[in-house]
């Protein structure tokens, strides 16, 4: 267990925090650049010229 230094302990919670990063966001930008889901509000589908799921009506518009 000699390899439990503090330099060491310091460089894999650095690395962790680097690669939660990378992993959030690629899953940031991936989401921001889907397409949207079934469920967005009527106004999101307007805006961006997407037409609407039938199950989507203009009642559920919040």
């Amino acid at each position: 267990m000699d390899i439990l230094t503090p330099e060491f302990f310091d460089a894999l919670v650095i690395a962790n925090v680097i690669i939660g990063l990378a992993i959030a966001g690629r899953r940031f930008l991936r989401d921001i650049r889907g397409p949207l889901p079934d469920d967005a509000p009527v106004w999101a589908h307007a805006r961006y010229n997407i037409p609407a799921s039938p199950s989507i009506s203009s009642s559920q518009d919040s």
